[in-house]
């Protein structure tokens, strides 16, 4: 009777071992249960990021963008024409567009861009505010002019191509009417032989300006801001609070689990199965 009773206390015991086993016992609740304990502190979390992008978009206002063209028609080969320093033609269509961005971005284009538009525009905020890059493979500069209001925007873009033409324009008539007033000068036996077709180009010349940039499209005002719509940037704020709170949820519920190497059993059995 005692040797099958000490047989079967092993037995029993392996059998209370099985059940209170410290290893198999869950240590925290699920990830689930935490987020529905802690859903007031994931209901501040989402609510402040909320706040902070509506307090961003409501001090930044938000940027338009608008774009007028300029078209490129480069000048055909004369040496008479030389000195009036017009774009000529070029076999590499990127050459000629690289030229025609540095004749209309200058200091003067802005400055007299700032003097039509007025106040608060000046000549250093007209500078950041425009953008000339060329357009693709084609002879057009795109001018892109950011503000705050579409409105303001198509007309910074609009004006800025009016005044970088206009100041080009005026350096042309005076380089032609110089170079018409030079041709008048000269002796009648030399006049005779000049070419009388680059006479007729240098007076609609300096009558009309450069003939190998004019304007290919005013702005117009823009239908989108640049950038994210607020209520997107709004929802964007809620995912991110969420993953924030439910992220913290998580790493406060896994601090919480004891490490594996600090789980002792509260009785340890010796190798004959019993108690110690």
């Amino acid at each position: 009777m005692i040797n099958q009773q000490v047989k079967d206390k092993p037995s029993t015991v392996a059998r209370g071992r099985s059940v209170s086993n410290p290893d198999t016992a869950p240590v925290s609740a699920p990830l689930l249960d935490e987020i529905v304990r802690h859903w007031k502190f994931i209901a501040v979390i989402v609510t402040a990021c909320v706040a902070a992008t509506a307090g961003y978009v409501y001090i930044v206002p938000q940027r338009w963008e608008a774009s007028a063209r300029v078209l490129v028609a480069p000048a055909g080969a004369d040496a008479d024409l030389a000195g009036l320093g017009l774009i000529s033609g070029s076999a590499d269509p990127a050459r000629s567009l690289q030229t025609a961005v540095a004749l209309l971005d200058t200091p003067a284009a802005n400055a007299a861009a700032a003097a039509r538009l007025g106040s608060p525009w000046s000549s250093v905020s007209v500078d950041r505010s425009i953008v000339l890059e060329p357009l693709g493979e084609s002879y057009v500069v795109n001018v892109k002019a950011q503000a705050d209001s579409p409105s303001a925007a198509a007309r910074l873009a609009t004006t800025y191509v009016e005044s970088a033409l206009a100041t080009r324009n005026s350096t042309i008539k005076q380089r032609a009417t110089a170079l018409l007033a030079l041709r008048t000068s000269l002796p009648a036996s030399t006049r005779s032989e000049l070419n009388p077709i680059t006479g007729t180009r240098l007076q609609m010349i300096a009558r009309g300006g450069d003939p190998s940039l004019s304007m290919a499209q005013p702005a117009v005002p823009p239908t989108s801001p640049v950038g994210l719509p607020t209520q997107y940037k709004i929802a964007l704020s809620v995912v991110l609070g969420l993953c924030l709170a439910i992220a913290a949820v998580w790493a406060r519920a896994r601090g919480s689990r004891p490490d594996d190497g600090m789980r002792v059993p509260a009785q340890a059995p010796d190798d004959n199965g019993w108690n110690r």
